[in-house]
């Protein structure tokens, strides 16, 4: 009677997390990202819905209740190993779960808040900008990882992949490649006047997309301005030294929509082994002085011959309709999806 009068005092589990090697408190109807985000760990997440896999944790020990079906972004294999989405998953007992993205042994970096000033602007491709950012106080990041930017006037942060990668002992100048969208806030706040000495406020580093150690070699496959994480991680490969030869396929539409060549030469030069970049476009006009590729990027990964597909490492950026086609087409040749990575690029979320 003085249960139903009261109400039952709130039920919580004790869950405990590696890699980072601590134990938090879940409630009964929070998930387990909820809680951990709610504990200020720096768990991998980025859409909350079940949709993305990067919140993908292994069960270790103990009861779980799924909000929805994790075959929708599963492996079979994986579900039965006991692999579950932080995102979906309702504790129902004491657990004991490892975060398998973090996995590389690469330990986690807390995201942090600063307020920077936009020290420069360049135009790089018909619609895509370069922004640079120096901050107050350097942050941390890993190569691949992105960052979401407040600008002044608009009441959501947008999020940007790094486009260059960090230095040692933190960065205070940060890179950004936005797309200026038709009708977009972001674009219109930039195309309205010149924004450099603005003041912005950032917060980062956010993402698991990042080089993965192995003597795999590297197929890259990015779209618009998915060329900023592949960029930032191919500059970390060069400095790390890393002799793993790459394949780089790159989309774009038109050669109005192509960075100047001098970057991917750049690319080219600092790594240690052999990369080859292959730029297709997809609307070139039948007509013009193009000799180069042209079609669909996804079409072209049949035909790397560099390498055997099927023991490389995929990394992938871009807007989803590209990742999409990507996935189904690696999968095809043999490459096993542990060894594919992508960051989709969503609007709003992660703007492309």
């Amino acid at each position: 009677m003085l249960k139903k009068l009261f109400g039952r005092t709130p039920k919580t589990y004790q869950v405990h997390v590696e890699p980072f090697g601590t134990t938090i408190t879940v409630g009964s109807k929070e998930t387990l990202l909820q809680a951990a985000l709610r504990t200020g760990l720096a768990y991998p997440y980025e859409c909350q819905t079940g949709a993305c896999s990067t919140c993908k944790t292994q069960l270790v020990s103990g009861n779980i209740k799924a909000l929805s079906d994790f075959a929708y972004v599963l492996e079979l294999e994986e579900i039965q190993n006991g692999t579950i989405l932080a995102c979906q998953s309702l504790a129902r007992s004491d657990l004991a779960v490892r975060v398998e993205t973090l996995d590389d042994g690469l330990p986690p970096i807390r995201p942090q808040r600063s307020t920077g000033h936009i020290s420069a602007v360049a135009q790089l491709t018909s619609d895509i900008i370069e922004v640079c950012v120096n901050v107050d106080v350097a942050m941390d990041y890993y190569a691949g990882q992105y960052a979401k930017l407040a600008v002044p006037g608009i009441a959501e942060s947008r999020s940007y992949s790094f486009a260059s990668a960090p230095n040692t002992g933190g960065t205070r100048d940060l890179s950004f490649h936005i797309r200026l969208l038709p009708n977009g806030e972001v674009s219109a706040w930039f195309a309205d006047s010149d924004r450099v000495g603005t003041e912005l406020e950032i917060e980062g580093p956010f993402g698991v997309f990042r080089l993965h150690e192995s003597a795999a070699p590297i197929l890259c496959i990015a779209g618009g301005s998915g060329m900023a994480p592949i960029k930032a991680l191919l500059e970390h490969g060069a400095v790390s030294d890393t002799q793993r030869p790459v394949v780089y396929l790159y989309g774009a539409r038109t050669q109005a929509d192509l960075y100047d060549k001098q970057l991917s030469e750049n690319l080219i030069a600092a790594w240690p082994t052999t990369m080859r970049f292959v730029p297709v476009l997809s609307e070139e006009p039948e007509n013009s002085d193009w000799a180069g590729a042209r079609g669909l990027v996804t079409d072209f990964i049949a035909t790397v011959d560099d390498f055997g597909l099927p023991g490389c490492q995929a990394y992938l950026c871009g807007p989803p309709g590209m990742i999409d086609a990507a996935l189904t087409v690696l999968n095809h040749a043999g490459v096993r999806g542990r060894d594919i990575y992508f960051d989709k690029f969503m609007d709003r979320s992660h703007s492309p």
